[in-house]
């Protein structure tokens, strides 16, 4: 995480970073233990895509919980990550099983209840003599995220595209029952795409 100097002594002598002639971003490297890689399939990516945005989310709680003064800035992208990681996880669920039970994403868009409605149908249709009461819990959370933000814009940036103030909750959050909550969801889709894989290759279409 960024360095924070912690005393009056730290803001003089710790190193003040500035850009460099030569620096480059997306520098190459041969350094397996700290380089990272895309993956060039699509559908490793797609995962790779939820699942980091999920972890990113998880590790901004803790980073909030070592260092609290932080909590006010970080709950942002916080809840950004886990928004976007669930949206990956419904799109994952409905490209790669919406085929088989008829339904498809009609259309790119970030609309968490649209999304939520084919992965639901999908879920039943797959196990419909099951019971589904962990459908509605998971529309509940569902639908908390996509109330407060419809557009995926609103922990992205303070005003909408008219100027106007994004209204977001008036409380504290308790950043810990977010990343207990969001792990419960994530889980719920990787437990359905276990499910619906099984399911689609016993039935295929």
């Amino acid at each position: 995480m960024r360095k924070r100097p912690e005393t009056f002594s730290d803001i003089l002598t710790m190193p003040f970073m500035w850009p460099e002639k030569g620096d480059r971003l997306l520098r190459s490297s041969d350094d397996w233990n700290t380089a990272a890689t895309f993956s060039e399939h699509r559908l490793s990516r797609d995962v790779y895509i939820w699942d980091g945005y999920m972890t990113a989310g998880a590790a901004l709680v803790d980073e909030a919980e070592r260092e609290p003064a932080d909590r006010d800035v970080l709950v942002y992208p916080i809840l950004f990550n886990y928004r976007h990681g669930l949206e990956m996880a419904m799109k994952w669920t409905i490209e790669q099983y919406g085929a088989y039970f008829g339904l498809y994403l009609d259309e790119k868009n970030h609309d968490l209840l649209a999304l939520w409605r084919l992965c639901k149908q999908i879920l039943i249709e797959a196990s419909p003599h099951e019971k589904h009461d962990d459908l509605e819990v998971v529309e509940g959370i569902v639908k908390e995220l996509h109330d407060w933000d419809k557009y995926a814009t609103a922990f992205r940036y303070s005003t909408d595209k008219n100027g106007v103030m994004i209204p977001l909750p008036d409380h504290p959050i308790d950043l810990a029952n977010v990343q207990r909550i969001m792990e419960k969801i994530d889980n719920f889709f990787t437990g359905a795409d276990g499910m619906l894989d099984h399911h689609c290759s016993s039935n295929p279409c």
